[in-house]
């Protein structure tokens, strides 16, 4: 798709006053227009249908994009049935443009295809978790989160987890999100975890207050998390 006849069926969905609020959550360093990611989900949805692989390589030709932009790439990339040679290489080419929270967590929500060829997908994700870039790192934390906390895998992705020692927040925060998830779902494995010494105390602080936070750990348990903190 051409991108100024993108930017028109951006156009009237912009809002300047979501716009200003998305600047204060700091979702991205991009241009931000406002379009509410419903409308995002809905474009994404006609253009997968319409454009195929054609949107994602016409995107990867504009000379600047901006965080809208970035969303509906995500999304349609999410959506198209490819093979895994053809996606892995198309993700490949998509994460350069993933650099923020907001960025990431849709291009991980978006990207399905593991759920349904968890072994086949499994060392290309964790292979991101030794990258330079945090953003990729933190792109494989929530995509572990994402689509393998099963009772095969977990035990591997709080293993791996544990074992990243980062000073960037939002690798953090997601190792953080990972293992509060992982704790409703797997409380056994993940309270031991979450004992000092074994987590960066950053992360093993956060992991707790989501814990306790969250509606899916008992009462008892949350009981149990804040006398470990």
């Amino acid at each position: 798709m051409n991108q100024a006849i993108l930017l028109g069926r951006l156009a009237p969905l912009e809002e300047p006053s979501n716009a200003r609020f998305s600047l204060k959550l700091k979702i991205s360093e991009r241009e931000i227009l406002g379009v509410r990611t419903p409308h995002l989900t809905r474009l994404a949805k006609e253009f997968a249908k319409q454009e195929d692989l054609a949107f994602l390589d016409d995107f990867l030709l504009y000379p600047s994009v901006c965080y809208e932009e970035v969303i509906l790439a995500f999304k349609v990339f999410g959506l198209l049935k490819l093979d895994r040679s053809t996606t892995l290489a198309y993700l490949e080419k998509l994460l350069p443009y993933n650099d923020s929270w907001a960025t990431n967590d849709a291009l991980s929500s978006s990207f399905v295809a593991p759920k349904k060829d968890l072994d086949g997908y499994w060392p290309s994700i964790i292979r991101y978790l030794d990258s330079p870039n945090p953003w990729d790192i933190r792109f494989a934390t929530i995509t572990l989160m994402c689509c393998y906390l099963t009772d095969l895998y977990t035990p591997k992705v709080l293993s791996l987890l544990s074992a990243i020692k980062s000073d960037h927040y939002y690798v953090n925060m997601g190792i953080a999100w990972v293992f509060a998830t992982a704790m409703a779902k797997q409380r056994d494995l993940t309270l031991g975890y979450l004992k000092k010494g074994i987590l960066p105390e950053e992360v093993r602080k956060k992991a707790i207050q989501k814990s306790i936070e969250s509606f899916r750990v008992s009462d008892g348990d949350k009981a149990v998390l804040r006398s470990m903190r």
